[in-house]
């Protein structure tokens, strides 16, 4: 859902999303806004602590989707890091993008370290050497057999494969079940 969504009619759109049987709505990232400053990565996490009371009323988790741009430093702190320390765990959860991540020029190992109990969703993906670009989990560079071994409760977690601008979507979907249905710890 687009974050404005949590601004208008947000009590309607719940009912609506318990309704369809919906447990995550899930923001893919900040409005532009929040690029530019930590106030605005601040107004946002108020807004989505406020989100997320309503949202529980429903059994309903509001959880945000980090983006590169949210590793790279504003007033010399990065967004995400300000996002996590101003919202409520207990109201507003975290789908950690491995490959956006990595992109940003982050550690998804480090981060699902340090905040662990905030990571309840995933996409995973890997990326090429240089960080530039996804491509197939089994080709990239980032270890994603440790990572998925360091996620507590792993069965519970949404975890979705995704993979952008594949040359041959249906092959590289293949390529990515075989890897993971290959990985064992």
């Amino acid at each position: 859902m687009a974050p404005e969504t949590i601004l208008t009619e947000w009590e309607q759109r719940c009912a609506e999303a318990k309704e369809l049987g919906m447990t995550y709505l899930t923001a893919p990232s900040l409005p532009n806004e929040a690029n530019k400053s930590i106030e605005a990565v601040k107004l946002w996490a108020t807004r989505f602590n406020n989100a997320g009371e309503v949202a529980r009323r429903y059994g309903l988790w509001i959880a945000l989707h980090n983006e590169p741009n949210h590793e790279k430093p504003i007033m010399g702190q990065k967004p995400m890091e300000v996002f996590l320390a101003e919202t409520d765990p207990k109201l507003v959860r975290f789908q950690l993008d491995v490959g956006n991540m990595l992109m940003g020029g982050g550690d998804p190992l480090d981060f699902l370290q340090r905040h662990r109990a905030r990571c309840w969703s995933f996409h995973l993906k890997n990326v090429i050497a240089d960080r530039t670009k996804d491509t197939e989990l089994a080709k990239g560079v980032f270890d994603l057999r440790t990572f998925l071994a360091a996620i507590p409760e792993l069965d519970r977690k949404p975890c979705f494969v995704e993979q952008e601008g594949s040359g041959d979507e249906l092959a590289s979907a293949r390529e990515n079940y075989a890897y993971l249905r290959g990985l064992s710890w």
